[in-house]
């Protein structure tokens, strides 16, 4: 089977979906597909326009397409030669990450030339693939384009609800979580972490994030372990803010914001409790990748976390925009640490069997061999 999967940005940039659809991308290949990743070509980055990977009898191979600097015409080229392949290049399958222009070529090609396509929104809310075809450029063209594809994968039931909403085909939506590896050897506690506990957040300082309510909510956590620091790792739009903010409260050396991590299993393996304040949430994948590691957590109580964690099983779910409830969280997850260590082995075990990169890649498989078929 001769995959195309198709994501505007890709490792080594770094967000949710690219980290996703890296996981992914390998674990089909692990699974019998020609994986061949199509991508822009990062600006400023030297990287090969042609790079294949092999490890043992998998191969995949990841093809930078040129691009500009400038905004509009950046998008006008990689649109252009993402179309140029998918012509040239013999396919079973289109994977495509997120209802954009990507999408868009995609579909075209696909009714041009007889292979299924299949879109992939990447979030739901303000910041989602529906809200964007609202106001995005072209974007009511470009949804009128993606309706026309074979098949959708939805990370969440919001997800799904945003699609149907918008008057996608509910029969053509398949609910597909997202995967993530289960690493070795899970996370264990550190000697004497009472003396400097640890808490981390990994991801996007983005707005949507609640990182905001999370420094709140710091001073009431020291207030019962005045020693307690807090790890930000992430880059984005709200730094400024958020440095700000850290000290304004007078919080500096009790909050950290380091920057991006290419290791964030080594990051919350120094970590006493790793902490998703979000506002809005698809499937978070650094949550998986703690609850994978195994690590205790604390998460607000959206949707799309309480698609994987049930309260005082997997961790402890916590009231939305709410800093005094994280507070609450965070602090009764260090106060019963013997519990709060059995629910992230919990938690990691539900990951080993329903959020697996293995487990999601081989239902994917199923999906595309079913589409396949009635072509």
């Amino acid at each position: 089977m001769k995959i195309a999967l198709i994501t505007r940005r890709y490792p080594p940039l770094i967000g949710g979906a690219e980290k996703v659809l890296s996981y992914l991308a390998p674990a089909l290949a692990a699974e019998g597909a020609e994986v061949t990743v199509l991508t822009a070509r990062p600006r400023g980055m030297e990287l090969p326009e042609t790079e294949t990977r092999v490890s043992g009898n998998d191969r995949m191979t990841i093809v930078r397409l040129p691009t500009s600097r400038f905004r509009f015409l950046g998008t006008a080229l990689y649109m252009r030669n993402l179309c140029r392949w998918l012509e040239t290049h013999e396919i079973d399958l289109a994977y495509v990450s997120m209802l954009k222009h990507d999408a868009y070529i995609a579909v075209g090609a696909g009714r041009r030339r007889g292979f299924p396509v299949v879109l992939r929104p990447e979030g739901a809310g303000a910041t989602g693939d529906i809200a964007w075809q609202g106001w995005g450029r072209f974007g009511k063209k470009i949804a009128a384009r993606c309706k026309q594809a074979d098949a959708y994968v939805s990370i969440s039931q919001a997800v799904t609800e945003e699609l149907t909403g918008a008057g996608y085909a509910a029969s053509k939506i398949h609910a597909l979580p997202n995967g993530v590896p289960v690493p070795e050897p899970a996370w264990n506690r550190r000697p004497n972490w009472r003396d400097a506990p640890r808490a981390t957040f990994l991801g996007r300082l983005a707005p949507e994030k609640g990182l905001d309510l999370l420094i709140d909510a710091w001073p009431t956590v020291r207030e019962t372990f005045p020693t307690a620091r807090l790890t930000i790792v992430g880059e984005g739009p709200e730094r400024p803010k958020l440095e700000a903010q850290v000290e304004r409260l007078g919080l500096q050396g009790a909050v950290e914001l380091p920057g991006a991590s290419d290791d964030p299993t080594a990051v919350l393996r120094t970590s006493d409790l790793f902490v998703l304040p979000s506002r809005e949430e698809g499937m978070s994948i650094a949550l998986l990748e703690a609850m994978a590691l195994g690590v205790p957590l604390v998460a607000t109580a959206i949707p799309g976390n309480r698609r994987v964690i049930q309260t005082f099983k997997h961790g402890r779910l916590v009231t939305p925009e709410d800093p005094e409830a994280l507070a609450r969280g965070i602090l009764d997850q260090w106060n019963t640490f013997d519990r709060a260590f059995q629910m992230s082995r919990e938690a990691r075990r539900r990951i080993q069997h329903e959020f697996s990169i293995e487990a999601v890649a081989r239902r994917h498989m199923e999906l595309f061999r079913t589409l396949i078929k009635k072509t």
